[in-house]
């Protein structure tokens, strides 16, 4: 039940305060359970998964261009310590564009988290999670062992990794790094979600190999929707701006190219020791594959 409770806190909590946290904490949540309904859809009956699978999609997506916008207002202001004065000004007239997009984001949050699409998801999903409906035929993985379950699965999600790695060439495109970075992301939640099954010494540095390479090409992909915002903001602003504002726009744009050439470096060392022979040694090890 926890994967309910968890969701109803943050689906409340955040329709009543829409803070960046608490609107994180939502979007983390609704990712959890996301994973879970497609790494064990063979356990659960099909119909039930497939309604709820849609269901949770869309609750990503309407929370998704508020948590844009909060990441771009936090990072301004984070910016704005380091600027001297007359450059902060500059920028304050673009600060103002992305507050008033993201108060508008959020109101749109608000009201689909408070409709009656969001609460009777929510209440069949708790349901459905305290008292599985019968099936006339148990489904396909009912019956595999948990642990024999959650050996295949963390072997399969590893392979995906090493797939989408060798995909990525020499200047992979964001949405390779995207496929990459939801790849790895299903391969953590995996490992959290069966971690009592594994010695905790053995389970955990991969858990904390895998954040760290998520947080680098989380903000790989945070910088690249920048980018495109950023060129939306340009476009509505010019000729109602005067030319430091668009200057330092400019500047802005360079800065998040600049990040992002740094992040594609470093994230391909933490990408690398996840993915070495040692690597897939001790995943083989935790699976019991070998020693």
């Amino acid at each position: 039940m926890e994967l309910g409770t968890s969701l109803r806190r943050s689906v409340d909590l955040t329709a009543n305060n829409s803070g960046p946290d608490h609107l994180h904490d939502l979007r983390v949540a609704t990712r959890r359970t996301r994973s879970v309904l497609s790494q064990l859809g063979g356990t659960l009956p099909a119909e039930a998964v497939a309604s709820f699978a849609a269901d949770f999609k869309w609750l990503g997506e309407i929370t998704g261009p508020c948590r844009d916008l909060d990441v771009w207002l936090l990072d301004l202001s984070a910016r704005r310590v380091d600027l001297a004065v007359g450059e902060a000004t500059a920028l304050s007239r673009f600060e103002s564009e992305v507050l008033a997009a993201r108060d508008r984001a959020r109101a749109e949050v608000a009201l689909g988290l408070t409709s009656p699409h969001c609460r009777r998801l929510l209440e069949s999903w708790e349901a459905f999670l305290s008292q599985q409906p019968a099936t006339a035929e148990p489904p396909q993985d009912a019956h595999t062992p948990v642990k024999v379950f959650a050996d295949w699965r963390i072997t399969r999600a590893y392979q995906r990794v090493l797939r989408r790695g060798r995909d990525l060439g020499g200047d992979p495109p964001p949405e390779a790094l995207h496929r990459l970075r939801i790849a790895a992301k299903k391969l953590r939640y995996l490992l959290e979600f069966f971690r009592s099954l594994y010695p905790a010494e053995r389970i955990d540095p991969h858990i904390k190999e895998l954040k760290g390479l998520q947080d680098e090409l989380g903000e790989l992909n945070d910088r690249e929707i920048q980018r495109a915002s950023l060129a939306v903001f340009t476009r509505k602003l010019e000729g109602t701006v005067d030319a430091d504002t668009l200057a330092a726009m400019s500047d802005l744009g360079s800065e998040l190219d600049h990040r992002q050439r740094e992040l594609r470096h470093t994230f391909r060392d933490h990408f690398d020791s996840i993915v070495s022979a040692a690597a897939q040694r001790e995943y083989r090890a935790l699976v019991g594959g070998g020693d």
